[in-house]
């Protein structure tokens, strides 16, 4: 049995239900192995419901084992985040009803809100909006992720407005027109907490209404406008101020490290590694830009006399572009690896290190340097690279349905050859490798994401860090201050 009927998912529902409320491990078990025969059926109509009903499984679960955890591996709550995944990504998403589709995107930015990874959970609440614009559970999770972010950021006027904003929607959720179905109506508590400690420090409306979001210049040129525009649409900015919204105000990539303390003497060795891996994200930004526009021909491509081999393939400087985007992208993802590696003092060789082993003893157990660190953005670096790493659904440390075929074009790229398609790209060609060009857009566009996410994690993981190291006693540091270039 693979394929479900309607009125057996309406039933299967109710049971996962009705389990979770008598707090039945067993029969949740029971209900996962069901799910799982149910998922076999790709073609069901009803398989994203499938997927979500098979999270909840797994939040529960997660709740009746340990619910607040700081484990680093959280099983059931990774296995609620890949699950969700499969939901939000499968055809058969837009059958969900819009209370469904925001209860699933809600669902999701939660679990990576809790992972550390709030700056994706709050694009995650934005999509949830787009479906319900008034769905509570949204727009209050998402104003709890901007408080947490705005004790993150250095810039104490930012953290302002971020968590002035972050007030707004807590009092949206609050608000008599919200809608709670789908929701848990006790949350409403402890919204109404969040935005009363918000109060104590600020005074939210007076901040809002003292900042015009959109008052500042995205530039002189129509060029430069538009490729700003297109950067805030897509939350690409090096900025925590994206989390208020694709405002004029964000559109500079002003994320910087924080202070950190060194041996007199010592050179700026973390802030120069950083200025390098913002550079290269920004020139990977800037690839990705050109190499999604409409296509034109440039005079470098001129006289390139290239064989036509008849599978519609997808050559140019603009391509190359696209190319590099991704591979840049990615290739920071192990950059920061090697900054953790530096700073954290991990001790591993530096020519072995990247995104995948950083975390790990040879023995699988994270490594005793992160074990005891209370630092939420850190485990958010930690559950970001489980993105990209595991061949799934065979490997339980992936909690990213595409994280495969991340790791397949990357590797075809680096060491074999991916050639790009504009159509077609099911037709076999050998030992090379071919994809849609439409396609590849989305992946490079996604490990972009995912390069900016963890250049801010690493920078809010260093200034808790900071924080913690700063000494008990009060004692005089000198400190050195570097001008803007």
């Amino acid at each position: 049995m693979t394929g479900i009927a309607y009125q057996e998912l309406e039933q299967f529902g109710n049971d996962v239900n009705d389990a979770s409320d008598r707090g039945d491990v067993v029969g949740l078990q029971g209900l996962d192995d069901k799910a799982a025969k149910y998922t076999e059926d790709e073609g069901s109509d009803y398989a994203a419901y499938v997927w979500y009903f098979r999270s909840n499984i797994q939040a529960a679960m997660q709740d009746l084992s340990n619910p607040r955890s700081w484990e680093w591996r959280q099983k059931h709550r990774e296995r609620q985040i890949l699950y969700l995944r499969r939901a939000a990504s499968h055809k058969t998403f837009i059958r969900l009803a819009p209370t469904s589709q925001a209860a699933v995107l809600t669902n999701l930015a939660n679990g990576l809100s809790s992972f550390g990874r709030g700056i994706e959970a709050i694009e995650l609440y934005d999509a949830a909006l787009a479906f319900v614009p008034q769905f509570a559970m949204a727009l209050g999770n998402r104003g709890n992720a901007m408080q947490t972010l705005s004790f993150h950021i250095p810039d104490r006027g930012h953290a302002t407005l971020v968590a002035a904003y972050a007030h707004a929607n807590l009092k949206a959720a609050l608000a008599p027109d919200a809608l709670w179905e789908s929701g848990d109506p006790s949350a409403n508590a402890y919204f109404s907490s969040l935005a009363t400690q918000i109060e104590s420090r600020i005074k939210p409306e007076k901040i809002i209404a003292s900042n015009s979001l959109d008052a500042f210049s995205l530039g002189r040129s129509k060029e430069e406008q538009s490729y700003r525009r297109w950067a805030l649409r897509n939350n690409l900015f090096l900025n925590p101020l994206m989390a208020i919204g694709p405002h004029a105000i964000a559109a500079t990539d002003r994320m910087n490290l924080p202070s950190y303390i060194s041996t007199i003497g010592d050179p700026p060795t973390f802030i120069a590694w950083f200025n390098q891996m913002k550079q290269e994200y920004v020139a990977a930004r800037w690839f990705l830009y050109e190499g999604t526009l409409p296509a034109k021909k440039h005079f470098v491509d001129k006289d390139v006399f290239l064989a036509n081999t008849l599978d519609y393939p997808a050559f140019g400087i603009q391509v190359e572009k696209l190319r590099a985007s991704f591979r840049i992208a990615f290739g920071l993802l192990d950059k920061i690896a090697g900054f953790i590696n530096a700073y954290y003092q991990v001790g591993m060789d530096p020519k072995r290190v990247d995104i995948r082993n950083i975390w790990h003893t040879n023995k699988g157990e994270v490594r005793p340097e992160f074990l005891d660190k209370e630092n939420l953005a850190l485990r958010g670096l930690y559950w970001l690279a489980l993105d990209i790493i595991g061949d799934d659904p065979a490997d339980q440390d992936s909690i990213a349905p595409e994280a495969a075929e991340l790791k397949r074009l990357r590797n075809l790229m680096e060491h074999r050859c991916l050639v790009l398609r504009e159509m077609d790209v099911e037709s076999p060609m050998g030992a090379v490798e071919t994809s849609a060009r439409e396609d590849f857009e989305g992946h490079a566009m996604h490990i972009l994401s995912l390069a900016r996410s963890a250049i801010m994690y690493l920078a809010f993981s260093m200034r808790k860090e900071e924080l913690d190291r700063r000494p008990k006693k009060s004692e005089f540091i000198p400190g050195m201050e570097l001008p803007i270039l």
